[in-house]
C-alpha cells in the first residue's frame, strides 16, 4: 500500500494517470482472494486508479511481443518450449539512473542472467508470461514514465531494461526509458515487516477504526520525507503532499522503521482536527 501511495502522489502530481495492474499470470501462484482486499484498501485510502488490467487477460499481448522479439532475433525458442531473450552483447544494460539511489552498475553476474532470460514459460506452464517480460511489456505498451518500488525490486530493473531496449529495438519507436525509483524498505524491531507482525494489512486498520488520511500521512513519511521538516509539514492534507513530493520532498533509499506510536499520534490529531470541524459545523 506504501508502493502504491507513492506511485499514485507520483502520477497525480505531474498530471499522469495512476495505473492497477494485478499480477496474475502464474495460475499455480494466483489467489484470487488477495486481489479484492487490494482493491478495497485502495478505494478506502482514497487512491482510486485511472487504469485497471489484470495481466491473466493480456496473454495474447505478451504472445504476440514475444513473437516479434523472435522475428526480430532477439528471443529465441528453449527445448522445453520457453521463449527467451536473445540481446546482442552490444545492446545489454551498462548501467542504469536510480531516482533516489543515484547511478547504478549492471554486474557480470547479472549479464548471465539477463541472457536467455525466461519471457514465456516452457514445460507444464507453456505459454504463461513471466514477471518480468509481462510488467516490462506493459509498461512499454502503456507508456509508463515513472516506476515507483522497494529496493528488493533492484534486481530485477537491469532485467527489465533488457527486455525494454529488445522492444525497442524490434519495434523502433524509441520511447525511453521510464524513470525507476527504489525506496527503502519497512522494518518493525529491525526485522522487514510481513503479515506475521499483526495488522499488516491497511483493512485491519480500518476495522479497528483507525482515520485513513492518518494512515496516509503515516504511510507517506516511511520512506518520505519534506526536505523543510518543520513544524508545519508535520501533517499535511493530500492537496500539500501532492505539492511537495516530487519537486520539494525526498523518497529515501534506507530503510524506514514502523512507529505504532507515531501512528497513533496521526490517528488522534486527524480525529481531532475533524471533529472539532464537524461541533463548529454545527454551532
Amino acid at each position: 500500500m506504501r508502493t502504491a501511495l507513492f506511485s499514485w502522489l507520483a502520477a497525480k502530481a505531474t498530471g499522469g494517470s495512476f495505473i492497477l495492474r494485478i499480477d496474475d499470470t502464474d495460475q499455480d501462484r494466483n489467489n484470487e482472494a488477495a486481489v479484492q482486499p487490494i482493491l478495497d484498501g485502495l478505494q478506502w485510502l482514497g487512491l482510486t486508479w485511472d487504469e485497471f488490467y489484470r495481466q491473466s487477460e493480456r496473454s495474447a499481448i505478451y504472445a504476440e511481443a514475444a513473437s516479434l522479439l523472435m522475428a526480430q532475433g532477439l528471443a529465441r525458442e528453449a527445448d522445453n518450449g520457453a521463449i527467451l531473450l536473445n540481446l546482442p552483447a552490444d545492446q545489454m544494460p551498462r548501467n542504469w539512473r536510480d531516482e533516489v539511489g543515484g547511478d547504478m552498475a549492471v554486474t557480470g553476474d547479472m549479464m548471465k542472467l539477463i541472457d536467455g532470460l525466461p519471457l514465456i514459460r516452457g514445460g507444464d506452464k507453456l505459454g504463461q508470461a513471466t514477471y518480468q517480460f509481462a510488467s516490462i511489456v506493459d509498461d512499454y505498451a502503456m507508456d509508463v514514465s515513472f516506476i515507483v518500488r522497494g529496493v528488493d525490486h533492484i534486481a530485477n530493473t537491469p532485467k527489465q531494461i533488457a527486455i525494454w531496449q529488445a522492444l525497442e529495438l524490434a519495434g523502433g519507436k524509441g520511447k525511453g526509458l521510464p524513470k525507476f525509483a527504489h525506496v527503502g524498505l519497512i522494518f518493525k524491531e529491525k526485522r522487514k515487516m510481513s503479515k506475521r507482525d499483526g495488522a499488516a494489512s491497511v483493512l485491519e486498520y480500518r476495522d479497528r477504526g483507525y482515520d485513513p488520511d492518518a494512515i496516509f500521512n503515516f504511510l507517506l513519511r516511511l520512506g518520505w520525507g519534506p526536505k523543510e521538516d518543520n513544524k508545519a509539514n508535520s501533517v499535511m492534507n493530500r492537496e500539500r503532499a501532492l505539492e511537495l513530493f516530487l519537486t520539494a520532498g525526498n523518497m529515501r533509499a534506507a530503510n524506514a522503521n514502523f512507529d505504532g506510536q507515531k501512528l497513533d499520534w496521526f490517528d488522534r490529531r486527524f480525529k481531532g482536527e475533524k471533529a472539532r470541524a464537524a461541533a463548529k459545523a454545527a454551532a
